[in-house]
């Protein structure tokens, strides 16, 4: 009986390591202050079961350094272990607005991409996006197991 008690407890320990495999994001703000511009870096990995991305908002350090800075450009970049073709991404800003409009659907999972936010409906005027609060990535439709990639915003003033 000793030895069940002994192997549930062992079982019991050990499962929170293989059970918490969640998808990862990291974020990176580099700075350069000679060209006016910044760039702020998620990095992320899927989850070890499900291939899922959990919704990330920057950190309040990163937040207040990119305030009232404009995001001009948004690449996207799959990594070593390709993402679900198609996959999407969705910059929120402070509201839940998607401060891309729609541009980062359908991304590739080989090839670099890179937009300009859209600012309206009509898909005919392009350009900054004011940032007055945190910014959340999203990413979904992606189902590869451990699959990175990482999404940068160019920022100016």
């Amino acid at each position: 009986m000793k030895r069940l008690y002994l192997l549930l407890l062992t079982w019991l320990l050990l499962f929170p390591v293989f059970g918490n495999a969640a998808g990862t994001v990291t974020q990176k703000l580099d700075k350069y202050p000679n060209a006016n511009m910044r760039v702020l870096t998620f990095t992320w990995t899927g989850d070890a079961a499900d291939g899922t991305v959990p919704s990330t908002a920057t950190s309040t350090a990163i937040t207040a350094d990119i305030a009232g800075w404009y995001v001009y450009a948004i690449e996207t970049n799959p990594g070593a272990v390709a993402p679900t073709a198609d996959y999407d991404v969705v910059v929120n800003d402070a509201e839940g607005l998607d401060i891309a409009g729609g541009m980062l659907a359908n991304r590739s999972a080989t090839a670099t991409e890179k937009i300009t936010p859209r600012l309206d409906s009509t898909y005919s005027i392009f350009g900054g996006v004011l940032i007055d609060g945190a910014l959340t990535l999203v990413i979904s439709n992606q189902s590869v197991v451990s699959a990175t990639g990482t999404v940068k915003l160019i920022l100016s003033r």
